[in-house]
């Protein structure tokens, strides 16, 4: 019986294949409902990362993409905020038959 192969999975380790997107999702996991303002202050004051809110964007972009995260309008401010149940069940889902039978 061979592994079923989800698409989005290679998204997914994609976009968890770049060092600020995983400090991006480090923050969001300390606190989630984060503006753009505040994950680029957070990643200067905590990181010493100073990329421009347009690169940060972006790697926002790729994670909202790869369904790590979700965006929500509240009023006129945009937040960002972890959806790590995709996370685990994609990465859970592909890796269960490699340890099938594993009583280790």
């Amino acid at each position: 019986m061979g592994i079923s192969f989800d698409p989005q999975l290679s998204t997914v380790f994609r976009a968890l294949g770049d060092d600020t997107r995983l400090i991006i999702l480090d923050q969001l996991r300390k606190r989630d409902d984060q503006t753009l303002f505040e994950i680029c202050a957070r990643l200067v004051e905590e990181h010493d990362i100073t990329l421009t809110r347009q690169a940060i964007t972006r790697h926002l972009n790729t994670l909202e993409d790869a369904g790590l995260i979700r965006t929500a309008w509240r009023g006129r401010t945009k937040v960002h905020s972890l959806t790590a149940a995709s996370l685990e069940d994609a990465v859970h889902s592909w890796l269960q038959p490699f340890f099938k039978g594993d009583t280790a």
